[in-house]
C-alpha cells in the first residue's frame, strides 16, 4: 500500500521561519509501515510541498497515495484542513487520517476533514489503521514501549537526506525519551504523552547516534521535552557517548533542575552538548506559581551561573502575559534574560493550546478573543491579558526581541529582519488588534469576561446553584 505522511507548513512567525526539523511522529510511523512492506513517503512542507494552493494541485506523491496521514499542531491545523479537503475533493478514494496534538484534543473538529483521527501516540496503532484492522473513526493511540520503536529511516523524508528535493537537513532529529514529570498549565506535552516519563535504552539511543553520524550528520537535536529527567539513564548514555569520541555536537530541552547536578553538567559538556533549551518562563514569582513551574527566580539565577561555569550555553524560553504580568514585569524579564547571560532567548505570548488546562479555563471564562488557529503560535496575543491591554502586550513582545538582541550588529540585523517579516505577514492581524483595542470592543469583551469570572466564583462558592453551562470560545476573530 502507498502511504504518504504530511507535516503542514506553518504560517510565518517569530519562531518557525528558520526551522527545518521534522516532527518525529510521521517518521516513526513511516518507518514502522516501511518495515511492514508498505511504500512510504514523508512530506515536511518546509522541504517538499504537498499541496499548491494557487494551482489547486496536489504533489504527485499525494496523488498516488492510497492513504494520507496528516499530523498537525494547532498553528498548522488550518493548513492541514486545506490539504485534507483538497485530497477529498480531487481524489475521494484516498483515505485521510489526521493526528497530532490538535486533532487529539479536538477530534470531532478534525473529523469534518478526515476519515479517521488518531488521538494520542500513533506508533502502536498506525499499522492496524492502514491495514484496515482498526476502523473506528476515532482511534485512541497507546503509549508505546520506546525500546520497541525502530531507528528512524530519514530516507523517507522527501527533500531531506537522500530525498528528491534541493533542501536538506543539517541537524539530525533524535529522541531519547517521551513525556514530562511536570504539568505546566499551558503545556500540551502531558496531554499528548502523559506524565509518565519514558526513556529509551541508552544503547539504542547511542546506536541511532552512530547511524546519524554514518549518514554524515555532525549536529543533532534531541526532541526530548526534559532530556535529563531520569538522571541515572541520562548519565549512563552521556558516558557512552563520551567513550565514542565522535565529532558530534548536539542540544536538547532541559528543566532548570539539571543545574543542581555538577556531575551532570560536566558530562554534558564532555559529551559535546553545546546548548540547553530551558523553560525559564518568567521573573514574576506569582506568574511562576500560576504556571505551576517548580522553580523560583533565585533558583533560575543561581542555576544559570552553574551552567555557564560548566561551559554550556542556554537558550532561555519565556512566556509573557500571565494574569499577574504587567508591562513592568515584561520589561524586567528582558533585563533579567540579559543579566543572567542567556546566549539566546525566546519570548512567547501565553496562548491556550486545546486540551490544556489553560485552554479550558480561558474558554470557560470567555477570555479567548481570537479564534483563528493560525494565531496560536506564541507570537500573537489571542487571550485577554489581565493587566495589560492586548495591543500593548503585542508591542511589548516585539520590543523584547529588539532589546535582547542588540548586543552585536549581527543580532541587531537578525532581530529587526525577523520582526519586519512578522509584521509584513501579519498586517491583517495587526490592524484587527489595533481596532479591537481602540474601538471599545476590548472594554466590552473584558467586561463580559469579568462577569463570567464573577459568576463562576459565585457558583463555586454555592455548588447548589450549578454551573452556568456557558462555554463560548471566542467573541472576535482576526481571520
Amino acid at each position: 500500500m502507498r502511504v504518504v505522511f504530511i507535516e503542514p507548513k506553518p504560517p510565518f512567525n517569530l519562531y518557525y521561519f528558520l526551522g527545518q526539523l521534522p516532527l518525529l511522529g510521521n517518521l516513526y510511523m513511516g518507518t514502522i509501515l516501511k518495515e511492514a512492506g508498505h511504500e512510504v513517503h514523508v512530506l515536511k512542507e518546509n522541504l517538499h510541498a504537498a499541496y499548491y494552493d494557487r494551482r489547486d494541485r496536489l504533489d504527485p506523491l499525494v496523488q498516488q497515495a492510497d492513504v494520507v496521514g496528516i499530523t498537525a499542531t494547532t498553528h498548522t491545523v488550518k493548513r492541514a484542513y486545506r490539504i485534507a479537503d483538497a485530497i477529498k475533493r480531487r481524489q475521494p478514494y484516498t483515505r485521510v487520517i489526521m493526528g497530532g496534538s490538535h486533532a487529539s484534543a479536538l477530534p470531532e473538529e478534525a473529523l469534518e476533514h478526515a476519515d479517521q483521527v488518531v488521538a494520542g501516540e500513533g506508533d502502536p496503532v498506525i499499522r492496524d489503521i492502514v491495514e484496515g484492522r482498526k476502523t473506528d473513526r476515532v482511534v485512541t493511540g497507546m503509549p508505546p514501549d520506546l525500546d520497541t520503536l525502530p531507528a528512524l529511516d530519514l530516507s523517507l523524508l522527501a527533500g531531506g537526506p537522500r530525498g528528491n528535493g534541493s533542501k536538506r537537513l543539517s541537524i539530525a532529529p533524535i529522541m531519547a525519551s517521551r513525556g514530562c514529570p511536570y504539568d505546566c498549565v499551558f503545556c500540551s506535552v502531558t496531554r499528548m504523552f502523559g506524565r509518565r516519563y519514558r526513556v529509551r535504552a541508552p544503547e539504542l539511543v547511542l546506536e541511532e547516534v552512530r547511524r546519524r553520524y554514518r549518514e554524515g550528520f555532525r549536529q543533532a537535536f534531541f526532541y526530548d521535552d526534559n532530556f535529563a529527567a531520569n538522571r541515572r539513564k541520562t548519565k549512563q548514555f552521556l558516558r557512552m557517548l563520551i567513550d565514542e569520541d565522535l565529532d558530534f555536537r548536539w542540544s536538547s530541552q532541559f528543566s532548570m533542575q539539571a543545574a543542581d547536578d555538577p556531575e551532570l553538567l560536566e558530562l554534558l559538556r564532555r559529551a559535546k552538548c553545546h546548548t540547553l533549551f530551558i523553560g525559564l518562563e518568567s521573573v514574576n514569582p506569582q506568574t511562576l506559581r500560576d504556571y505551576r513551574k517548580h522553580q523560583t527566580v533565585k533558583s533560575i539565577a543561581e542555576g544559570m551561573k552553574q551552567i555557564r561555569a560548566a561551559g554550556l550555553k542556554v537558550h532561555g524560553m519565556f512566556v509573557l502575559g500571565g494574569d499577574t504580568d504587567t508591562e513592568e514585569t515584561v520589561n524586567h524579564t528582558v533585563d533579567f534574560a540579559r543579566r543572567i547571560r542567556c546566549h539566546t532567548a525566546q519570548f512567547s505570548v501565553l496562548f491556550p493550546i486545546p486540551g490544556t488546562q489553560l485552554y479550558q479555563d480561558m474558554q470557560r471564562r470567555r477570555r479567548i478573543f481570537v479564534d483563528d488557529w493560525e494565531a496560536y503560535d506564541g507570537s500573537h496575543v489571542v487571550i485577554l491579558p489581565e493587566r495589560i491591554r492586548p495591543f500593548r502586550l503585542q508591542k511589548q513582545i516585539l520590543r523584547a526581541y529588539k532589546r535582547f538582541f542588540n548586543t552585536s550588529w549581527q543580532r541587531w540585523v537578525a532581530s529587526r529582519l525577523g520582526i519586519l517579516l512578522w509584521w509584513f505577514t501579519n498586517q491583517k492581524y495587526w490592524r484587527f488588534l489595533k481596532h479591537f483595542d481602540r474601538s471599545g470592543r476590548y472594554d466590552k469583551v473584558k467586561a463580559e469576561a469579568k462577569r463570567i469570572a464573577k459568576q463562576s466564583t459565585q457558583s463555586e462558592a454555592s455548588p447548589a446553584q450549578g454551573d452556568t453551562g456557558e462555554t463560548a470560545t471566542g467573541t472576535a476573530t482576526a481571520s
